[in-house]
Order: C-alpha cells, then structure tokens, then sequence
C-alpha cells in the first residue's frame, strides 16, 4: 500500500472534522469519540505513526543499502584470497578446493547445471542438481566464513601478509558484514512492526480511523437525512481501505 495513501486519508479526515464542526452539534448528537476534538486527537496520533513509518523505512533502506555494500566485496575478496594463496605456492588440488568456496559465493557450478529431459517425463532430473543459486546474503557470509576457514587450515596461507587479507582481517570484515545484516534483520522487522501498529489506527481497530468515518457518515445521515446537503458533502471526503 503506497504511502501516499495514508497522507490522503490524514487529509481527508482533516476536511471532515472541519466540516463537522460547522454543524449542529446538538442536532448531530455525536458520541465522545466522533467529537471534532477526538477526530483532531486521533488525526495527531495517526500522523505520528504515518512519519515513524517512514521513519523505520529510511532506518531500514540505510543499515540494507550499507550490508549489501559490503556483502558483494564478499566474492571478489575471495577470489583474491585464493589468488595470494596460489601466489604461496599451493597445490592445484588445494586451488581447486579453495575455488568451491568462490563458486559457492559467486552462485556458480564447476559443472552445468542439469536440466529436466523432456523424452523423460516423469522424472525431473533437475532435482538432482544442488541449488547454484545461493546469494542471499546470509549465505554470502557463511560461504566467506567457510573459506577462511580453509584457508587457515593451509600452511601456505600463512604466509600471506597483504593488508586486508590476513585470517584475522578477513574475520574481522565478515563479522562486520554479520553484523550489519543482522542489523539490516531488527530494521526490517522494526518496519514491519511500525506499519502493523499504524494500520491498527487507519484500518483495524474497532475505533480506527475508517471506522469512525463511516459512523459520523451514518450520523449525518441520520440527523440531516441520506439524500441531504450535508449527507452528499460529508459522505464525500474518500476514507477507506485501499
């Protein structure tokens, strides 16, 4: 639901408060909660929970866009780690090994994928191919997490000294990388939250904002009647659910 909706709906709540409050109060006989003063409380609550909403979403765009700058340097930060490692004189079978992990990160195979042979139809060959398509982040990190690990158990890594590169280096950047997708989890769930508490007050409770509209709609009706001036100018100001 596009957020302009939201702004549409705090404005054309503010016409209708407006325009309640040019009535006859006593001919309208409102309940305390559909009051002008208790629309314009509920307009400021609403609009509070509209800006925290955009709020999180800025929160949110910001710890993703930092996490997902850092988790693709993952892949060519590997690719270059196992470059220095052959630069130490490391066997082809340990390249090889090493190079698993690149393909993993990089969502790669050594070999095609295989692919469901139409003159078989009741067999799907596919299924029998692991997954190459492993980019989630969370995975980009465990990935990097296993190559150092490799990497560490090769003698020959040990002596690679470019900056950067070292074993506790690249610990250091793939916590950092966890970190940050960790906290690109507590956004998320953070925005959801937000968004769930401001439709609770627009849509869901039971003295939402588009109930009350439609009861001061029935009220006006009510009072002046459904085929009335003041009936068609009330029941005009457009609050509902998208």
């Amino acid at each position: 639901m596009a957020d302009n909706t939201y702004s549409t709906i705090l404005e054309q709540l503010g016409f209708m408060t407006a325009y309640i409050d040019t009535l006859d109060a006593a001919k309208l006989s409102l309940p305390a909660d559909l009051i002008p003063a208790e629309l314009t409380i509920l307009r400021t609550a609403a609009t509070g929970l509209h800006t925290e909403v955009g709020n999180k979403k800025g929160d949110w765009r910001t710890v993703t866009l930092d996490r997902t700058t850092d988790a693709d340097k993952l892949s060519s930060m590997a690719a270059q780690a196992v470059a220095l490692l052959q630069v130490q004189g490391a066997s082809d079978e340990q390249i090889k090994d090493a190079r698993f992990y690149v393909r993993k990160l990089q969502g790669r195979r050594a070999t095609p994928a295989v692919v469901d042979d139409p003159a078989t139809p009741d067999i799907d060959e596919s299924e029998a191919s692991i997954s190459a398509s492993q980019q989630s982040n969370a995975a980009k990190i465990s990935h990097f997490n296993e190559l150092i690990d490799f990497l560490e158990a090769q003698p020959e890594y040990a002596s690679v000294n470019n900056t950067g590169f070292k074993i506790n280096e690249l610990r250091a950047f793939a916590d950092s990388v966890q970190a940050k997708h960790q906290a690109s989890i507590v956004a998320v769930v953070q925005l959801s939250t937000a968004r769930v508490e401001r439709d609770k007050v627009f849509f869901n409770n039971t003295d939402s904002i588009l109930n009350r509209a439609k009861r001061i709609k029935k009220a006006v009706g009510a009072a002046y009647g459904f085929n009335s001036p003041e009936f068609q100018t009330v029941n005009a100001f457009k609050i509902q659910r998208p």
